[in-house]
């Protein structure tokens, strides 16, 4: 479709034009001062003469003119939420298969599963199940983790499923719980085949489908799927769909997009501090809640590069009653002698001297977060027209699975050879 590929146009030529503010690190936000550094001139004197602590500064079309609300406006209309394009979880089986064709089910309740887990899973297994169900295919979970997906589609929908994960820790956790499943229902999965390999670009998964399931007979009728798939992973997964003959349809939703450092598409790169604020979640920030912790590491930044460290990583934790105790555990934690950490007065000092920017700290945070969508779909974008420009691929598409608020990272990608 066009529409994805001026979509992730216009995504891009955003990226480029905010490209300080997107590359930044908040770290750095009073020692690089990325307030004047990073912010279009306009609406940096828009924010400093806002009630930078009101959460109406936020509402859209509270002010049509301003241009905090054409920046938000912007940011909105390039997230996937707003692409026509994108095909909703409900709609995918009609979307690609004849009517006559197309199996539809209530959606199964799943078990020991905590809540965010299991709307993914009975979400996304209710879909396979109807694409599996309906094309008589059989389904790889890669990175299956827990196999709590392969679980699913076994006990409910009786879809014979080959769970692959590198995780010796993993299997384990598997088979414990479907044992316990068992036990409860006094019942057999037999229909899950387990597999501990490492997965890359060129994983056999038809030879894989030929060893867990001899009698399964391969004529492409394989679907390779994966719930939350990390980082390069799931373009390890796209590149073998189109590489195996047998594997005609992938459903996949990528995660951790900081550990996936390659543009398939090739016509962009995302810097690592992009791939993390694609991350964000503006659904489930609460802007006038953000951590304590976030602006203690920029003045601890100070302190830090005062005492000539530059490139100190101290991570998460640590007290956050106040910037005092704070400092002296992250000072502690990276190696610094008792002796050569600050005083308690020193401390306070510095933390007073730059309190007055902690509310643009937060402006500017938030602005960042409006940000993360453009970004995400940017990068999920980049791998649909990449599928779009294979010959292989028939059918592409991003489809909205989840509920941003329990799931962030909500968007599968579709393809049917």
């Amino acid at each position: 479709m066009t529409e994805y590929n001026n979509y992730f146009e216009k995504a891009l030529e955003f990226i480029g034009a905010h490209q300080d503010l997107i590359d930044c690190h908040l770290v750095d936000f009073i020692t690089e001062r990325l307030w004047n550094k990073c912010l279009p001139d306009k609406l940096k004197l828009e924010l400093e003469n806002v009630n930078t602590m009101s959460d109406d500064v936020w509402t859209e079309n509270n002010n049509v003119n301003s241009e905090l609300n054409s920046f938000i406006q912007l940011t909105r209309s390039l997230s996937l939420e707003s692409c026509p394009a994108v095909v909703c979880a409900d709609d995918l089986p009609n979307w690609f298969l004849d009517k006559e064709q197309v199996n539809t089910f209530v959606r199964p309740k799943s078990e020991f599963m905590k809540t965010k887990k299991s709307h993914e899973i009975e979400v996304l297994g209710k879909v396979a199940a109807e694409m599996a169900l309906s094309t008589r295919s059989l389904v790889i979970d890669a990175g299956a983790g827990k196999a709590y997906l392969s679980t699913y589609l076994s006990e409910h929908f009786d879809v014979p499923v080959l769970a692959i994960d590198s995780s010796q820790v993993c299997y384990k956790g598997a088979i414990n719980r479907q044992e316990k499943i068992q036990k409860r229902k006094q019942s057999r999965l037999s229909k899950v085949r387990y597999v501990v390999q490492e997965l890359n670009d060129t994983t056999d998964y038809a030879k894989m489908v030929n060893t867990c399931y001899p009698d399964w007979r391969l004529n492409r009728n394989l679907i390779l799927t994966g719930l939350h798939t990390c980082g390069n992973l799931v373009h390890s997964v796209i590149k073998a769909f189109l590489r195996a003959e047998d594997i005609h349809l992938l459903f996949v939703v990528p995660c951790c997009y900081h550990l996936a450092d390659e543009s398939l598409s090739g016509r962009c790169n995302f810097s690592k501090n992009a791939r993390m604020l694609a991350q964000q979640s503006l659904e489930r920030s609460k802007h006038k809640h953000l951590p304590s912790s976030l602006f203690y590491r920029a003045v601890l930044q100070v302190v830090l590069q005062s005492m000539g460290y530059y490139n100190a990583k101290v991570g998460r934790g640590g007290p956050l009653d106040n910037f005092v105790d704070y400092a002296k555990w992250a000072l502690s934690k990276i190696g610094i002698d008792n002796k050569q950490i600050p005083s308690t007065h020193a401390l306070q000092k510095i933390y007073q001297n730059h309190i007055h920017l902690e509310e643009k700290f937060r402006l500017f945070q938030v602005l960042r977060i409006y940000m993360s969508s453009v970004v995400e779909a940017a990068i999920i974008l980049d791998r649909i027209v990449f599928l779009q420009n294979n010959s292989q691929c028939s059918k592409v598409a991003v489809v909205r699975l989840f509920d941003p608020a329990l799931s962030p990272r909500r968007y599968a990608i579709f393809a049917i050879k």
